[in-house]
């Protein structure tokens, strides 16, 4: 017969660590394996653990009772048998003893789960680092089913933090219309009920049977997944424990978290399920070290990533709260990946400088083009479709990581590229917030340029470090690249709007119209958001052309920009013009009169037909 205190032959492979054996079976069939999580997993957030709720509820019991308060603080057990019922001081007899119905125990018990103000202030009551680990293994598809004996709802919250919305079952009642389990993207099953449920279960009474359809759903799990058990003692839930034993077959294995070692029920469970045993890991261990192994082999299974498998998965995870971690770390990757091609001293030696010649100039440039092409067409993809501004923060990440890139001039090249490529995605999308937050968060040091009305030493937005002239260079070898030579001092922004023609070819509907007008837009808005910061403004670029000029003497895109001009403009919600409409006003005002001098040194003529 077969020793419950020890693991079997199934407990782990001899010589080989059960967590190597646990990692590689969840990464290999995401959403194969279910949690059992039970109060020891709550234990690092501040929880107390079910013995010291009893120690805590004695001690308010003799202050109640006015009688050998130093007892219950000394010795609980001790003042139990003089002043209690005359049973065994337990969890669940103290329970039954202080509060008569299932209402009762609920008030008794939910200040040790509920956060006030001092656990607030004091970090506690409120997702550890094991509940964040569940939850990203759940926003990762890796696990979809959780089974929890706790109230609380730190799984939750947890979850709700990585963007997913898990169905919640706690009751028999909420049984009915719920999404199947294979159908749901993440289910939480309370199995004792939720923190504010009258009718959660605390007693060994309320945890000896399940009602029919909560023991079949709990069945269900059972046959169905794999499972992984961690902080779950097994010596009160009883009909959690006959759900185990009804567990006919063995489809999956289990694994079982034991940092103290397997005792009791729980040795019993895990000799019939030949579970393998996980010793020596706390909740708090377990899972961030099961994600980080996970993580690591999910790596080493991805494709190469190519330019369209990229986009594609950004396409899939845009809409899906569930991936939104996936589509952080997709962009984070390849920004990550161009910043270290950027790096390299092989690739861009440090000390080589600017290329003299324009052909040698072209080649550097098309390699940084190159090199960035996919993370330009998955910024510009991504700005263009995200709707809801939930993504605004990978966006505007990316391309700090680009300007920490220094050395300044041409290494910024794909910083810039980036910039317009997202910034333009923005204004075709009708997001003037997003493009704020593209055109100001983003900072470089003030050292990079020149004199500005930020102080020396504070950051510079991406608006004023990434000016083309400064970035591409003003004058040879540039202005020898653009061939034939386009009308004078066009060069930067004819340049950029070729470069980035196919990036915006989906967010502008591949309609030339669109994709001028939008450019259009984006240069003259940093244009005034430059001459806010009292720098000359970029106004070089195609404004000087006839055609962008309407019979009046207006510049046309300045119109359809000033025609937003209101206290509500979201552009001033970003932190644009200090959220002053005024000053965008002023701003423009200066910009028409300087594109007017432009269009006059370009064409020689006035600025109206």
């Amino acid at each position: 017969m077969t020793d419950p205190g020890r693991p079997t032959a199934a407990a782990a492979v001899r010589g080989l660590d059960p967590m190597v054996s646990l990692s590689l079976c969840v990464q290999a069939g995401p959403g194969v394996y279910a949690l059992l999580l039970g109060a020891g997993v709550s234990r690092d957030a501040g929880l107390p653990t079910g013995w010291e709720i009893v120690c805590d509820l004695v001690h308010r019991a003799a202050v109640a009772r006015g009688a050998d308060q130093d007892l219950a603080t000394a010795d609980p057990e001790a003042w139990w048998a003089r002043h209690g019922d005359g049973g065994p001081l337990g969890y669940s007899g103290l329970l039954e003893a202080l509060g008569d119905t299932p209402a009762a125990r609920h008030e008794l018990l939910r200040g040790y789960f509920q956060a006030d103000d001092e656990d607030r202030r004091d970090g506690l009551k409120r997702p550890g680092a094991t509940h964040h680990a569940v939850a990203r293994l759940m926003a990762r598809g890796w696990v979809r089913v959780v089974l929890t004996t706790n109230f609380d709802r730190l799984t939750e919250q947890a979850l709700e933090a990585e963007g997913v919305q898990p169905q919640v079952i706690h009751s028999p009642d909420s049984l009915r219309g719920m999404t199947p389990l294979a159908h749901a993207p993440a289910t939480v099953v309370k199995l004792h009920g939720d923190l504010a449920d009258l009718e959660a279960r605390n007693t060994e009474n309320e945890l000896g049977e399940y009602p029919e359809a909560w023991a079949g759903l709990v069945d269900q799990v059972l046959d169905e997944y794999g499972l992984i058990v961690c902080g779950w003692s097994a010596q009160w839930d009883h009909a959690l424990a006959a759900c185990f034993e009804r567990r006919a077959t063995r489809r999956y294995p289990v694994f079982w978290s034991a940092p103290h070692g397997v005792r009791g029920r729980a040795a019993e469970l895990v000799a019939r399920h030949e579970a393998v045993v996980i010793p020596d890991l706390t909740a708090k261990d377990l899972f961030p070290g099961l994600l980080a192994r996970v993580e690591s082999l999910a790596r080493l299974t991805d494709p190469p990533p190519t330019r369209e498998l990229s986009v594609a998965r950004l396409k899939r995870a845009l809409p899906d709260p569930v991936l939104r971690v996936d589509l952080h770390e997709l962009v984070d990757a390849e920004t990550v990946r161009v910043v270290a091609r950027l790096s390299d001293p092989g690739r861009y030696p440090p000390d080589a400088g600017t290329p003299s010649g324009p052909s040698e100039y072209r080649e550097l440039l098309e390699r940084y083009e190159s090199d960035c092409d996919t993370l330009l067409h998955l910024l510009a993809v991504g700005v263009f479709h995200d709707e809801a501004g939930v993504h605004g923060r990978v966006w505007v990440r990316a391309l700090q990581r680009l300007l920490n890139v220094r050395d300044g001039g041409p290494r910024l090249y794909p910083a810039l590229l980036a910039l317009h490529a997202a910034g333009a995605a923005a204004v075709l999308s009708g997001r003037d917030d997003l493009l704020g937050r593209l055109l100001l968060e983003p900072v470089v040091a003030a050292a990079e340029a020149g004199p500005s009305r930020v102080l020396s030493g504070e950051p510079r937005p991406a608006v004023l470090a990434l000016r083309p002239a400064s970035v591409l260079g003003d004058g040879e070898p540039f202005d020898a690249l653009v061939d034939p030579p386009p009308l004078v001092r066009t060069s930067h922004s004819t340049w950029l709007r070729a470069r980035l023609r196919d990036v915006l070819a989906e967010p502008a509907a591949d309609s030339d119209r669109v994709y001028s007008e939008a450019f259009d837009s984006y240069e003259y808005l940093t244009a005034l958001l430059q001459a806010d910061f009292s720098e000359t403004p970029e106004t070089r670029g195609e404004f000087t052309l006839p055609d962008r000029w309407d019979p009046h003497g207006r510049l046309r895109v300045a119109t359809r920009v000033q025609a937003r001009f209101s206290e509500a403009w979201p552009l001033l919600g970003s932190g644009a013009f200090g959220g002053e409409i005024h000053r965008a006003h002023t701003a423009a005002a200066e910009v028409d009169v300087l594109c007017a001098q432009r269009y006059r040194e370009a064409v020689g003529r006035q600025p109206f037909r």
